[in-house]
This record gives structure tokens, sequence and C-alpha cells, in this order.
């Protein structure tokens, strides 16, 4: 009985209170569970200094350039498998070079941003899910110290339900507690993929 207490108070603490090693991801929104400080838009000025893109101008009209941003900006394409495509790219391009280049980029970073906030949607829910299996737990809690020990009929039965929910809900939440480690990277490694993108269309500019 002690224990699932105890597990109770520790799922509601990991829930409601971030340790001051999260401080500085959470600071900008309450529903936001990672490390990582949350960038919700990367700006074309943190990876690009090569030529700007008139304002009239689409990435998507342009057929070859579609083609690349479609190819390498899924999520399943490494950042080896995209550098190389866009070498094969920059080869074909005649005395417009400068400016596809550029237009590539242009699509790569808005279909990264694109990712980037259906994954961050993702984590918040995954946040505020947490937070809910939290205070399911610290509600059993509460509940099982009402209860005596050596309860019996109804109260028995009841004593037995909520140790059985709360036990279920704490483990659930630890659970899926040891894999946000791994689900907060992922808008991370989409930020460095870009960079690599951005990197290497560089490196084929005139």
């Amino acid at each position: 009985m002690r224990s699932l207490l105890r597990c109770g108070i520790l799922v509601a603490g990991l829930a409601c209170a971030p340790d001051p090693a999260l401080a500085q991801g959470r600071s900008t929104d309450p529903d936001w569970p990672c490390q990582q400080r949350l960038v919700p838009k990367l700006s074309a000025g943190l990876f690009w200094s090569g030529p700007s893109v008139n304002a009239g101008e689409e990435w998507r009209k342009e057929p070859d350039v579609a083609a690349l941003v479609e190819r390498i900006s899924p999520r399943r394409v490494t950042a080896a498998q995209g550098k190389e495509a866009i070498g094969a790219f920059a080869q074909q391009l005649g005395e417009d070079r400068s400016r596809r280049l550029s237009l590539a980029f242009t699509g790569l970073l808005e279909e990264t941003n694109r990712q980037r906030t259906e994954l961050i949607e993702r984590i918040k829910d995954f946040a505020r899910r947490q937070r809910e299996l939290a205070d399911i737990a610290a509600r059993a809690g509460e509940e099982l110290g009402k209860i005596p020990e050596d309860a019996g009929g109804e109260a028995a039965a009841r004593r037995k339900d909520l140790e059985q929910r709360h036990q279920y809900v704490s483990m659930a939440f630890q659970e899926a507690q040891r894999t946000l480690r791994y689900v907060c990277e992922a808008p991370v490694q989409l930020e460095a993929r870009l960079g690599d993108y951005a990197r290497a269309l560089k490196a084929a500019l005139p």
C-alpha cells in the first residue's frame, strides 16, 4: 500500500513539477515536456546565407526542384541520402543554378517546418495524456488512503479495484515516460538534417 502511494506521488510529481534540467524547455509552453528548448518554427537565417529568393517565386512551380524536395524531405530519408540527391540535382543545373538551389532550400525549409509542427503537436498531446494519467493515479492513491487495509465487504472490493487501477495507470505512465527521450529527439533530428541539406546546397553554389 505504501509503495503504491509513493508511486502515485512520483507519477504526479513527474507530470506536474518538472526538475530544473527541464525548465528551459518548458518555459515557453506548459505542454512542452522535453529537455530540448522548444523552437516552434525554424527560420531561414539560421541555415541559409546564400542568394535570397524573390517573394513571388514558389519552389513548387519548378518541377525539378519540387521533385528533389519531395524526394529528400520525408523523415525516413537520411542526411547522407539527401546530400547525395542534392549533389546529383546540382550537377544538371544551368545558368539559373543559384536560383534553383535557393528554391530547393526554401522548399526543404517549408517541408521541415511542416513536419516539425506535426511532431511538436504530437509531443504536446503526449504530455497532456501523461498529465491525465498522473491525475488518475493520484486520485486512486487518495481514495486508497481512505480505505483501511483490513476493510471487508464492499470496501475491500473497492480497495482491490483501486489498487489494480493505480498500479496499471502508474505502470503505463512510467513506460511512456521512458520513451519520452526518444520522442523529443525527433524535431532535433529534423533540424540537424536541414542544416546538412543547407550546407550541401551552399557548397553547390557557383
